[in-house]
């Protein structure tokens, strides 16, 4: 279906007075696990995730890391310094290993997290000293306001698994699951296939975490899911070359990861964080128009022992939904505007996009 060009003007008509500064009051406060290490669409997250942070959109509280390479926390350091972010919490899954990604499955795709660490400018000098994502997730939501904070995984969910069945400590009387319904407002969850399917951040690693996360999440917290088809038809990445600053690491890592003379990737992880901080009302501030909506009206995701998810049609549960593009929008539109977070240069000064 084509957007109708005054389609196009309601999502990117952006005030030029509209500049970076502290967020806004009303600014969403979001934690992002990640598994930074192998596929680069978790730096479009970051990248999406870091500009509406500097816009005062989103309050970036937390990056948990859910995987063990020591490069992973620092890529993200690497990430947020460029973006003007370097005091945003990174914590780092342990134990830590000095692994370098390796592409054993299509034996095309390169390494980029050791090159961002190595050669861009970081806060973070040492993984090692950041704290185990379970002491940074408590802290976080111990001090937040109720049913505040948003979580949005992509990647494994070992670090939520250890969060559910944390008990209570110095940081919060409550035990994990009624730390997670007193204050998470949303989890927002990259993985599975809608209806239903194999997906590789539900089966690929840590398919048991998957299985007790997704099937014992505190039932009174809404959790939204985009599934592996949205994601992959949604080819991001194409205005790099011609639109990021070469200073970028973002340009860098899509340059490194994908190569052979392409930057364009799918886009499961940064559609996730753009939905799990703009929400289905996407964000009139920004002049950016509902892009989401949801697939479905009632019924929960259950997941089997090989990771493997199948939707539960129920109407006695109407707070969990995967997510389909809106009508009227395209894929090759959504494409363009994760570019534009993307090719966002922090010295523009003004949150200003073309599309």
């Amino acid at each position: 279906m084509k957007l109708h060009t005054a389609m196009l003007f309601a999502l990117w008509a952006v005030s030029p007075s509209t500049a970076i500064g502290p967020p806004a009051a009303k600014h969403k406060k979001i934690i992002i696990d990640t598994d930074i290490f192998s596929d680069v669409d978790d730096v479009g997250s970051l990248a999406v995730a870091n500009v509406l942070h500097s816009c005062g959109i989103a309050d970036i509280a937390g990056i948990a890391i859910n995987t063990n390479s020591k490069y992973g926390a620092l890529a993200a350091s690497a990430i947020n310094t460029n973006f003007g972010n370097s005091d945003i919490p990174i914590a780092a899954m342990r134990p830590l290993t000095n692994e370098s990604f390796f592409d054993d499955w299509a034996f095309t795709l390169s390494e980029y997290a050791s090159k961002l660490a190595y050669n861009f400018p970081r806060s973070l000098n040492d993984s090692s000293l950041t704290p185990t994502p379970l002491s940074m997730y408590r802290s976080i939501l111990s001090s937040a306001k109720d049913h505040s904070v948003t979580i949005i995984s992509i990647g494994f969910l070992t670090n939520l698994v250890e969060l559910m069945e944390s008990p209570a400590d110095d940081s919060s009387p409550l035990p994990g699951k009624a730390l997670i319904s007193a204050k998470v407002k949303e989890f927002v969850v990259m993985g599975g296939e809608y209806p239903s399917g194999w997906e590789y951040n539900f089966g690929g690693e840590d398919p048991e975490s998957t299985v007790h996360a997704i099937n014992n999440w505190p039932r009174d917290v809404p959790i939204t899911f985009l599934g592996s088809k949205l994601g992959a038809s949604v080819r991001s990445g194409a205005g790099i070359p011609a639109g990021a600053p070469k200073s970028s690491p973002v340009r860098a890592a899509y340059e490194w990861y994908v190569g052979r003379c392409s930057t364009v990737r799918e886009s499961w992880d940064p559609l996730t964080t753009l939905y799990g901080i703009l929400g289905l009302d996407a964000s009139p501030r920004l002049g950016i128009g509902k892009v989401f909506e949801y697939a479905n009206k009632i019924g929960y995701n259950h997941v089997s022992a090989d990771g493997s998810n199948t939707w539960v049609n129920d109407t006695s549960v109407t707070n969990q939904h995967w997510l389909k593009l809106t009508d009227g929008v395209t894929n090759t539109t959504m494409a363009r505007l994760l570019d534009e977070f993307y090719t966002y240069s922090p010295s523009h000064g003004k949150c200003r996009f073309r599309y």
